[in-house]
């Protein structure tokens, strides 16, 4: 995201920047249902609250480039958080930042 220095120095703070950067990452529909997807299922305990890339294409049935994407946006941000384990990689919803987020969301009823 490109911002004005002057612009930047005085009204925009690191944390203005971040929220905007997942404000920005959450602006496609997909996205935000991959974030839903993740908190429900991450919200379980066990193996069942793990979540890989083939399971997000057979779920939302876009091919596995697209669905790469999308999560590597969320993953630029910091919402998405990876573990490889063998040939796959597994994802895990960044809670506190969603959080940060959503509090942040709260300040302007």
């Amino acid at each position: 995201m490109r911002i004005r220095a002057s612009i930047t120095s005085r009204y925009i703070n690191e944390a203005d920047l971040k929220m905007a950067e997942i404000a920005n990452a959450l602006a496609h529909p997909l996205r935000v249902a991959l974030v839903r997807y993740l908190h429900e299922k991450n919200s379980g305990k066990g193996v069942d609250n793990v979540t890989c890339n083939k399971d997000l294409v057979q779920l939302f049935d876009y091919s596995q480039s697209t669905i790469s994407q999308h999560v590597k946006i969320l993953k630029e941000v910091g919402l998405f958080q990876t573990e490889n384990m063998d040939k796959f990689i597994f994802y895990h919803l960044n809670k506190e930042l969603l959080q940060e987020f959503s509090d942040f969301l709260r300040l302007y009823p």
